[in-house]
């Protein structure tokens, strides 16, 4: 899912990129047994980057959730009995379409969002690692959410998910067509709102991970990485 974007960052100047083994069966079995598992593995691919790199703080970027599992690697607190404690790796933290704010309607349609999320608010709210590591998040306006009289199919399926997430004060907010742009904010984190992005890879819309997402991000993301080296005196 990951491999063209992958490409694209090498092409852009990354002097490497590894992509953490997460695979689609294991987030439908984290819906069920919850993020801690997931957490432990992302963590253990930071660590390998990082130890690859020369001990060089990590720019890292998570999509989606896992957005989710990077801030939850960066615990130094167990979650659900896991621990990866990783915050030392992070130069830079960006996450792209992630939920990091939930109303608590979604706590039974996102479960196993919702209880990371709760968990992050609640040991290492927003930009806890600033300025040693730096945030910067990224959403989108691609669709507004529509009310469930709406002749727009689209519209009407997005406000849906919306209101999922946000609540039924949300349903006609912007979002990326899944994530609501609000929900992507984090305090204390540099927040970019793109337009036109879709949330997921593979439609025939630009996605975050496209050139026309990268476009958008990645030159923010290299300054956000070289301000949490600075803070760390490192060149």
């Amino acid at each position: 899912m990951y491999g063209r974007m992958a490409d694209r960052l090498l092409a852009r100047g990354a002097a490497s990129v590894a992509v953490a083994p997460v695979w689609t069966p294991d987030w439908l079995l984290a819906a069920v047994v919850g993020f801690g598992p997931l957490m432990r593995r992302t963590g253990r691919a930071v660590a390998q980057a990082y130890r690859r790199g020369g001990a060089r703080p990590l720019l890292v970027v998570g999509h989606s959730a896992g957005g989710l599992l990077a801030r939850l690697a960066m615990s130094p607190e167990p979650y659900q009995g896991h621990r990866a404690g990783v915050a030392e790796a992070y130069g830079a933290l960006v996450t792209l379409g992630t939920p990091h704010r939930m109303d608590d309607a979604a706590g039974r349609p996102f479960g196993a969002g919702f209880d990371a999320s709760r968990y992050l608010d609640a040991i290492i709210p927003g930009a806890w690692f600033a300025p040693r590591t730096a945030y910067l998040t990224v959403g989108s306006r691609f669709i507004a959410g529509g009310l469930p009289n709406d002749p727009d199919l689209r519209r009407r399926i997005a406000g849906r998910v919306y209101a999922l997430l946000g609540g039924e004060a949300a349903r006609a907010d912007w979002g990326d067509g899944l994530i609501l742009e609000a929900s992507t904010h984090l305090d204390g984190a540099r927040n970019v709102i793109l337009e036109g992005i879709v949330h997921p890879p593979g439609l025939p819309v630009p996605w975050y991970g496209s050139d026309e997402g990268l476009d958008g991000w990645w030159d923010l993301a290299v300054e956000a990485w070289r301000d949490g080296l600075r803070a760390r005196g490192v060149r």
